[in-house]
């Protein structure tokens, strides 16, 4: 099967305990340790459900998605304006819904094809127009390297602040209201 027949032949699984893995290196220890160590716990403790886009051969990419929400205490009080401004009046909150992206990796055999992107517009369009739940954002603690990737995928920053220390963060959202 040549490589672009292996790209149409994605699909997207949720990750399970009866799951065998397939190859997937991303190039980044903590990632890759994440999916084959740790997802499946997650998952059974209902921290994060794991989902993996695989063709025949490898996993090409995963996320992470997890329960999330946006207050003040996160985000600068100029961003917080702009939040509370897409709500009438009579509908503000103390915080709004949302979904973070725990963790988001592609196989390094995909990179460069737009993958990332391609998983960012599916889950933008997943939360407008298919959500089970009410979710206004998406949220993700961007990893230093990856704040350009999210930018370009129309992120915002809620807070100027970068946190942790061995993997500074930049918390970062994107309003699905947007897609109108």
């Amino acid at each position: 099967m040549g490589f672009e027949q292996k790209i149409q032949a994605m699909r997207i699984v949720r990750l399970d305990d009866e799951y065998h893995f397939k190859h997937f290196d991303c190039g980044d220890n903590d990632l890759n340790e994440f999916l084959l160590k740790d997802a499946k716990d997650y998952q059974r403790r209902l921290l994060a459900v794991t989902y993996l886009i695989e063709n025949e051969d490898d996993i090409v990419a995963y996320f992470s998605l997890a329960n999330d929400k946006i207050s003040l205490n996160e985000s600068t009080k100029s961003v917080w304006r702009k939040i509370k401004r897409n709500f009438p009046r009579s509908k503000h909150r103390r915080d709004y819904p949302a979904v973070k992206i725990g963790r988001l990796a592609v196989n390094k055999s995909y990179q460069g094809l737009q993958i990332g992107t391609i998983v960012m517009n599916y889950l933008k369009n997943l939360f407008k127009s298919r959500s089970r739940t009410g979710c206004a954002y998406l949220t993700v603690d961007a990893l230093s390297k990856a704040v350009g990737f999210y930018e370009k995928n129309g992120f915002d920053y809620l807070c100027d602040k970068v946190s942790g220390q061995d993997y500074p963060t930049r918390l970062m959202y994107f309003d699905i209201n947007r897609l109108k």
